[in-house]
């Protein structure tokens, strides 16, 4: 009876951190959002006038991006856009954004294209394949966008 209990909590504590590492922020996008959003950002939140591009951008899962930004003013910030889904809680990763407090600037929401990618198990390469077995499809979807701060203030 013990092996079974034992069995199970490891069982439960595997999808536990499965589920908590899909969330995790990493530090690995390299598109621009003009690959997601079709408008310049300043018109989608104009917070974003006059800023620049930091490259410091993420992911917390597949579902939320973000970018950093240096606002005309100074201050540090990150735009981010979410795909809420029927699983996905865009609220609950927000904060995850900053590794210290996150401040929610703006919210709103737009327009934004994501690629689903489909892939087989079993495929055949071909020569100059980046994605063997794959079917990447470009969809218009809305998106919960916003700007956060990280940080004390």
């Amino acid at each position: 009876m013990t092996r079974i209990v034992g069995s199970s909590a490891a069982l439960i504590a595997l999808v536990a951190a499965t589920v908590v590492g899909a969330q995790e922020r990493k530090m690995d996008v390299k598109q621009a959002p003009n690959a997601v959003f079709t408008s310049p950002v300043a018109s989608l939140l104009p917070e974003l006038a006059g800023a620049t591009a930091t490259g410091e951008n993420g992911r917390v899962g597949n579902e939320l991006v973000f970018w950093g930004y240096k606002l005309g003013n100074g201050r540090p910030a990150f735009l981010f856009a979410c795909m809420p889904k029927a699983d996905v809680n865009c609220d609950e990763r927000v904060p995850m954004i900053c590794t210290a407090r996150t401040n929610v600037l703006t919210t709103g929401s737009a327009n934004g294209n994501i690629t689903r990618r489909q892939c087989h198990e079993l495929a055949s390469a071909k020569v100059g394949d980046v994605r063997p077995g794959c079917i990447d499809t470009l969809e218009n979807v809305p998106l919960s966008i916003g700007l956060v701060s990280c940080g004390g203030g």
